[in-house]
């Protein structure tokens, strides 16, 4: 899967930024890092690589085709969606 997101249970932001996804028809795989600790390791494996201290990273994580985006920002987030091919236009 080229988008994956990791969320928290009850998160609105994580929630606001899987809307944005389907709300464009973009595929992606959901990690809720509160029900697999397979899915925290992965994301903290993913963090460490990047150089981000998981303790100070804002929910939801996104790896957009090996892209962080930590939090919600909506604007980088649909910059980086353009940037990697998945948004043909402006939403």
């Amino acid at each position: 899967m080229a988008i994956i997101i990791y969320s928290l249970t009850n998160c609105p932001k994580c929630a606001a930024a899987k809307a944005v996804l389907k709300r464009n028809s973009i595929p992606f795989e959901e990690k809720n890092i509160d029900e697999g600790e397979e899915n925290k390791k992965e994301l903290a494996s993913k963090l460490e690589e990047k150089g981000m201290p998981e303790a100070e990273v804002n929910m939801p994580v996104l790896d957009i085709e090996g892209t962080i985006l930590e939090g919600f920002d909506k604007e980088k987030m649909l910059a980086t969606l353009k940037e990697k091919g998945f948004l043909k236009e402006s939403p």
